[in-house]
């Protein structure tokens, strides 16, 4: 292989190396088309509502079955939980979940605790 071919493909590869290598540090993207706020977001699990908590907690509910299953999802784990005598309450004999309009109670049985929970506004578009 000629000299001239492998300087070629030395720089080549240094320079392909140098791009993946900034655009890992976060203040370089390859993607053209500016900057994605759907990205920025979080996002649950589809159909579900979210419910931030104090403490920087937070939990996901999944209303299903004509509002009489509630699919919990937690950071670690998901629990269904079937509706009980009372209204926006249901459990599974451990956790218990009470919904009423944008506030919800969680007891999860673990002792974690889940206090103040509400859904949270969503930011004014800028």
């Amino acid at each position: 292989m000629p000299i001239r071919n492998i300087a070629l493909l030395r720089t080549l590869v240094l320079t392909l190396s140098s791009t993946f290598m900034l655009s890992g540090c976060g203040g370089f993207s390859l993607w053209p088309f500016g900057e994605d706020d759907a990205a920025k977001t979080s996002r649950g699990p589809a159909g579900s509502t979210e419910y931030q908590c104090d403490k920087g907690r937070k939990f996901y509910v999944r209303i299903q079955d004509g509002g009489n299953v509630a699919w919990l999802v937690l950071p670690d784990r998901e629990v269904g939980l079937n509706k009980t005598e009372g209204a926006g309450q249901f459990s599974n004999g451990i956790t218990t979940l009470a919904i009423e309009g944008d506030i919800a109670k969680l007891e999860d049985g673990y002792k974690h605790e889940f206090a103040n929970c509400k859904v949270p506004q969503a930011a004014p578009k800028q």
